[in-house]
């Protein structure tokens, strides 16, 4: 596994009531706040980069998609 190669994120996340998480917001390593506009799909997945599972959500954030990853109680995303 490369460390190096991810980034711990804080997320802002809301629950359903059937107990869905879903992710909303998170903080990047330079304190900036991005809002995520849509998710386009959630699965289970190895990031490519860390060679981590976990459930990686592929998101729209200001019009790019990214991924964000979700490991037991940990969120992360891959460094470009």
């Amino acid at each position: 596994m490369l460390e190096n190669t991810k980034v711990y994120v804080e997320v802002t996340s809301k629950f359903d009531t059937d107990g869905t998480m879903t992710p909303v917001s998170f903080v990047w390593e330079d304190g900036m706040v991005y809002n995520i506009d849509q998710i386009k799909k959630k699965e289970r997945c190895v990031s490519q980069k860390s060679g981590e599972t976990g459930m990686m959500y592929t998101v729209i954030v200001a019009g790019k998609e990214c991924h964000l990853f979700y490991k037991f109680d940990k969120w992360f995303m891959e460094k470009k």
